[in-house]
């Protein structure tokens, strides 16, 4: 771990003194997520917030500098109840991780920003809303099967964590049928994993 940290370090240094914005914000994220592990929260959310904002700045058309930091910054969010400060977040990393589709098929970040978005119905409300974006990651999933079955770790974990924080599949209080999808999709993918 101190390692990595260390690498982490001098990366970011690297990339802020040659305006390596791409490398500022891997490090960024890199040293965020660290220190989030470690229960230096406000440190973490510090990078994270770093990290977004070098994103911005990078040289690439790479759209996943800055989704890699707003999907960690905004579950860092939720996980605070920061929800005010959240939404604009979610927003901005659901029109990234389509763009980011649009590009090259679909990926994992797609099915998190659904995930991110339902959260954010959810905080606000509007149980109904939040369902919906919930069945609309569940047909991303079925119509993008080749995408998931090649990297099906990723998307196992995405859908497993994602969900776990939904009110709308907690099975005491949610849906039925739309906690038998979820549960039959992740049975599917984790099949999937166990084949790679």
């Amino acid at each position: 771990r101190e390692e990595g940290y260390l690498y982490f370090q001098r990366a970011r240094a690297v990339g802020a003194a040659h305006g390596f914005f791409s490398v500022e914000c891997t490090a960024c994220c890199g040293l965020g997520n660290g220190a989030m592990q470690e229960g230096r929260h406000e440190e973490g959310v510090a990078l994270l917030r770093n990290a977004l904002a070098a994103a911005q700045l990078n040289e690439t058309d790479d759209p996943a500098y800055e989704i890699v930091p707003l999907g960690q910054l905004v579950g860092v969010l939720f996980t605070t109840n920061a929800v005010d400060e959240a939404e604009p977040l979610v927003l901005r990393y659901r029109e990234a991780a389509k763009a980011q589709s649009r590009g090259g098929g679909r990926s994992w970040s797609e099915c998190d920003s659904l995930l991110a978005t339902a959260r954010l119905h959810e905080a606000r409300g509007r149980p109904e809303e939040a369902g919906r974006e919930v069945r609309v990651m569940l047909d991303l999933l079925r119509e993008n099967r080749a995408a998931v079955h090649e990297r099906a770790g990723f998307f196992y974990s995405v859908v497993r964590e994602g969900t776990k924080h939904l009110m709308i599949l907690d099975p005491e209080l949610g849906e039925e049928e739309l906690i038998k999808s979820v549960a039959a999709e992740l049975a599917d993918i984790r099949e999937m994993v166990k084949l790679v």
